[in-house]
């Protein structure tokens, strides 16, 4: 009677170690492949937003906003890229944009997000980021919120928020 009570415990025992044993080996052997890939997708993003660059030199700066990812100076200090988080309706939205070293948009690129396609595409397309490149702080303040995309149209416009401030402390701290 005992020996029905917990055998079948050390065997769901023993299967919960294999598994857990086999995913940690899966990712440790995996997580250098996906960190080269992202690295490899914000590369080819920082060249999207300046193709014209040279390089991209990673800086590390305190006191910045918690939704700065990353910052990048771009080469010949022709300003900044910044990776930034915003909170959409679906869960968090990653947005690279740049600014250029008198603190104009450059151009924004949406890395990731959780929103609903059908909702989030008018606000995550090039035709709508694109009005707002060349804009100013000021220009990102006025941001519009595009009808029925009210959370994705919010999140775009605080990852600018988030990436002007950044671009107020990097800039005065070099």
């Amino acid at each position: 009677m005992k020996n029905d009570f917990v055998m079948p415990i050390l065997i769901l025992s023993l299967i919960c170690l294999i598994v857990t044993g086999a995913l940690a080996i899966g990712h440790n052997y995996t997580q250098p492949i996906i960190a080269a890939a992202s690295a490899g997708r914000t590369a080819v993003a920082m060249r999207v937003i300046v193709p014209h660059a040279d390089s991209f030199e990673p800086l590390k700066t305190n006191g910045l906003p918690s939704e700065v990812n990353a910052v990048y100076r771009i080469s010949n200090n022709e300003g900044y890229i910044f990776i930034v988080t915003s909170i959409g309706f679906g869960g968090d939205v990653v947005m690279m944009s740049g600014i250029d070293s008198e603190g104009r948009l450059i151009r924004s690129e949406v890395l990731s997000h959780s929103e609903t396609p059908s909702f989030s595409a008018p606000v995550f397309s090039e035709a709508y980021a694109s009005q707002h490149w060349g804009q100013d702080r000021i220009g990102a303040e006025s941001i519009a919120a595009v009808s029925g995309s009210t959370f994705s149209s919010a999140a775009f416009k605080n990852a600018l928020q988030y990436t002007f401030d950044a671009f107020e402390i990097v800039r005065e701290r070099q």
